[in-house]
């Protein structure tokens, strides 16, 4: 019986196709170009994610016809009766914009069914998929915001039971949901209503901080290594903590002041300047910031701990995408386990519509533990020669791609890899990545100025699962990417690129059964370097997604720095090869096998 999940309410729009043990999602921003898929507006949810829509039904052989069940991740009509006060409030002052806004964001959420049928491309070999020959059969679900966030975490997990907590900007009010599952169940615990929202409070900082909000909040996170929590005192009036895991925010964010008493600049300073030069006070604001959330969020935990008695622990929503408080709440929490699925943003909550649909509403058993996200599109060998072929675009057929990348990024180059299936959610995981060597410590700002990023940005190491405990002070596993672990101070000089200035990297532990391949890449460049890591970081550059497609790829390796792309097992670079299909730097795999 399969499921299609969708989510397009604010941004991350994406889709979800479940088939009993088999799972398909992506997100549109991969297919568009388009960073997040849209932007959050109530004006555009009828722009649903069709390609990615497109994406699922096509790899399962299958038309939005013969779907059973779809499941849309927001209930306008809930949004509409919390907010019906302030809707007519607003018209008796003679404010229309806020009612108009409102019930645009009803209407438009409400007409998705109606959308999904009316308003597909008219690119016939995406249209095709969507064609009806007759009323819709399938059963249509609005499924509550936070709770397929909860949903695409705690049922894919390995818990029987656990607690859950959701937290981002907001849902249709809720901005923090406190939960626990068991089995095929969820029950709501405690819900957190807008304005007291922890994610809108970062995104108040973001923008103050000359940033992105709603875009840049990763930024402010890496940022607030460099500096100190000097505003910490300032910065915890606006979020006050209250008993029994609540809290308050005191910010109006319609007007970005803190309620009736102080512009926030005020407080703070005045604000950075979009562009403008990075200062330590801006690192202060960040560092401040940071410590409020992470002090916040486990100020939550340790009421949501004694409320459900149990050691297990699922998050999701855009704010837990925060390594760093992440790595608190696994050194500092009461709970034991902690489980986070990658495209813990608005994207998963497509997984997680889908998920609610088979398990609470189908009642179906939970057969999917999610111990890789692989999830995309993949392009084989031979259609990416085509492509090459076609364009006439010289390539290099590769013996051993694992052995040879490996050496050339232990000469020093910086290459792109292009494999297997697209990654669900803003991490690359080994597939669609930029690889590079961790010895060397000018490789971080070169690969910063390859992909057009600031300057104190980190980039993520990438290391063997057996040999993790020997870099770092953890054992568990972190395929993820969502853990800033404590690199030990003995290893730090090994791999300085990849170490933050705090002395912490996001790393990602690999293992052979979660993707052989990148595994095997890691493990020949340990033979030839003796450092059992490499640097990954995503295959972008600035103000573009992660690419998906081999056109993609090919485009952002000649609109950037990068040295060499590997797209299966052919390997390009910008000056050619030699005739014999060799390239000076590229040894033959069985020369280098001699030398061990």
């Amino acid at each position: 019986m399969p499921v299609l999940g969708i989510n397009s309410a604010y941004h991350e729009s994406s889709a979800a196709l479940l088939m009993g043990k088999a799972l398909l999602s992506a997100e549109e921003e991969r297919f568009t170009g388009i960073r997040h898929g849209k932007e959050a507006s109530p004006y555009g949810s009828w722009l649903l994610p069709f390609h990615s829509i497109h994406y699922c039904l096509k790899e399962a052989d299958m038309t939005l016809e013969e779907i059973d069940h779809i499941g849309y991740s927001f209930k306008p009509w809930v949004k509409l009766s919390r907010n019906l006060p302030d809707i007519l409030f607003s018209l008796l002052k003679g404010d229309l914009n806020f009612a108009q806004r409102e019930l645009a964001y009803y209407y438009f959420n409400k007409k998705i069914p109606e959308f999904l049928i009316k308003e597909a491309p008219r690119d016939p070999s995406i249209r095709s998929r969507f064609i009806l020959s007759g009323k819709p059969k399938w059963k249509f679900h609005f499924v509550g915001h936070h709770i397929a966030h909860a949903a695409s975490s705690f049922f894919v997990s390995p818990f029987e039971e656990a607690a859950l907590l959701s937290i981002d900007g907001i849902g249709e009010t809720t901005c923090t949901l406190l939960g626990i599952g068991y089995d095929n169940r969820i029950k709501k615990i405690k819900e957190i209503n807008y304005p007291h929202s922890l994610g809108f409070f970062y995104e108040e900082i973001t923008k103050f901080l000359g940033f992105q909000r709603n875009h840049d909040e990763y930024k402010v996170m890496a940022l607030a290594a460099y500096g100190k929590p000097k505003y910490y005192n300032e910065l915890r009036k606006l979020v006050a903590l209250k008993p029994e895991g609540d809290y308050r925010v005191n910010i109006d964010f319609r007007k970005g002041t803190l309620f009736g008493v102080k512009e926030l600049h005020d407080v703070l300073g005045a604000p950075r300047i979009v562009g403008g030069k990075i200062t330590e006070r801006h690192a202060d604001i960040a560092a401040s910031a940071q410590k409020v959330l992470e002090d916040t969020v486990l100020h939550v935990l340790e009421w949501l701990f004694k409320k459900t008695k149990t050691r297990n622990l699922c998050m999701a929503g855009g704010v837990v995408l925060n390594c760093v408080m992440n790595e608190r709440i696994r050194n500092e929490s009461d709970f034991e386990n902690l489980f986070i699925q990658p495209a813990a943003n608005d994207a998963g909550t497509a997984l997680g519509a889908a998920l609610w649909i088979n398990h609470a509403i189908l009642n179906k058993h939970r057969e999917y533990v999610m111990e890789d996200v692989y999830l995309g599109p993949e392009f084989s060998d031979s259609e990416i020669e085509t492509h090459l072929n076609t364009n006439k675009i010289p390539y290099y057929k590769s013996l051993n791609v694992a052995r040879e990348s490996a050496q050339l990024i232990a000469k020093g180059k910086v290459v792109g890899w292009f494999q297997g299936r697209m990654e669900f959610g803003p991490r690359a995981l080994g597939n669609r990545s930029i690889l590079a060597d961790p010895r060397d410590p000018r490789m971080k700002d070169k690969i910063n100025r390859i992909k057009g990023r600031e300057d104190f940005r980190p980039v993520a190491p990438a290391i063997l699962e057996e040999e993790a405990c020997n870099f770092f002070k953890a054992s568990e596993p972190s395929p993820f990417m969502l853990f800033a672990r404590k690199v030990k101070p003995s290893k730090v000089n090994s791999i300085p690129s990849a170490v933050h200035i705090d002395g912490t990297a996001r790393l990602q532990t690999v293992s052979r059964k979660q993707n052989a391949l990148f595994y095997e890449l890691i493990k020949e460049f340990y033979l030839i370097a003796g450092i059992p890591v490499v640097i990954n970081t995503s295959l972008n550059y600035k103000g573009k997604p992660i690419v998906c497609t081999t056109e993609q790829a090919i485009e952002c390796f000649y609109n950037s720095g990068l040295d060499y792309m590997v797209l299966g097992n052919c390997i390009i670079n910008k000056d050619g090869f030699k005739k014999d299909g060799r390239d000076v730097i590229i040894e033959r795999s069985e020369n280098l096998a001699l030398q061990r």
